[in-house]
């Protein structure tokens, strides 16, 4: 498998180990740890000390203030983050991936924790690849790979991401690393079913010219085509168009037509993301006048 690229934008790389806030919170809690341990076990300073300070009066309650201070500020930094990541979710269960993408970004730029930023992250990438932008969703893809909070944090999502990486070096016409990234997929998801693999191992097998193998995936795993929603559904359901067509266009006549059918209503777009290295499909797409919707 290739290496995947990474963004450019510091916030959309993996969490640092090392961050800003995390130094300062850390600086306060070994401050405080000091003072404390000064206070109570200095015999030689503790009466200049409690004299200082003003005894039990004033350090307990500047302990409690410190203390609830720093859970404000982390707490109101993870309702923020919570905040951008639900609203991005909601935009993408609307198919508003362009508004989504925007509000993942501003989840990762929100975080606070490794694992929030990949699950932002990750949730952008995919954002981008159903627009059909694959250079940007693989660099997305390799942030939240190469940080590896997936794989504790959120064990569903890296199951899945082989699957979106698999779509996006299919469009790029690296089958190659697709079919790699594919059998990571399988890897990872062991005696689970597959989540994100239906579109990409149809799409393979069809472009392979395999059309028969394509066809028998699609009715075998038609729970798994039916949970898809989207562009996504569209996209499958020309696959099945078109591996019948390739198949025998005059015998699947009447099912290549409720194929084609149930593809409305199309968006601008939507198989573009297909056809744009792969001349059969294109010329399909023209054949049956929606290249338009290209």
């Amino acid at each position: 498998m290739n290496e995947l690229p990474l963004p450019k934008e510091s916030h959309l790389k993996p969490f640092p180990f090392v961050a800003p806030h995390r130094v300062v919170a850390w600086g306060v809690w070994i401050a405080i740890f000091l003072v404390a341990y000064n206070f109570f076990a200095s015999s030689r300073g503790e009466e200049a000390a409690r004299e200082a300070l003003g005894g039990p009066r004033f350090f307990i309650p500047l302990l409690v203030t410190v203390f609830l201070t720093l859970f404000a500020f982390f707490y109101w930094r993870l309702r923020r983050w919570a905040e951008a990541y639900h609203q991005g979710v909601s935009f993408f269960s609307a198919g508003d991936e362009q508004e989504s993408s925007r509000r993942f970004e501003e989840a990762a730029r929100r975080a606070t924790q490794g694992a929030q930023r990949a699950v932002s992250v990750a949730m952008m990438g995919q954002c981008q690849l159903a627009m059909g932008d694959t250079g940007r969703a693989l660099e997305l893809f390799g942030s939240a790979e190469r940080s590896g909070k997936l794989r504790s944090s959120v064990p569903a999502m890296h199951r899945w991401m082989p699957g979106l990486i698999a779509m996006a070096r299919f469009t790029q016409g690296d089958l190659a690393s697709a079919r790699a990234w594919l059998e990571e997929g399988r890897k990872r998801n062991g005696d689970l079913p597959p989540i994100y693999a239906l579109l990409p191992e149809v799409a393979l097998l069809c472009r392979e010219g395999n059309p028969a193998a394509a066809v028998s995936t699609l009715d075998a795993r038609a729970g798994e085509a039916d949970a898809l929603v989207g562009r996504d559904a569209r996209r499958l359901k020309l696959l099945r168009a078109f591996a019948l067509d390739a198949l025998d266009p005059a015998s699947h006549a009447t099912a290549i037509d409720a194929a084609l059918a149930s593809l409305q209503p199309v968006r601008p777009g939507d198989f573009e993301f297909l056809s744009a290295r792969w001349p059969e499909l294109q010329a399909f797409l023209e054949r049956r006048g929606l290249s338009h919707a290209a």
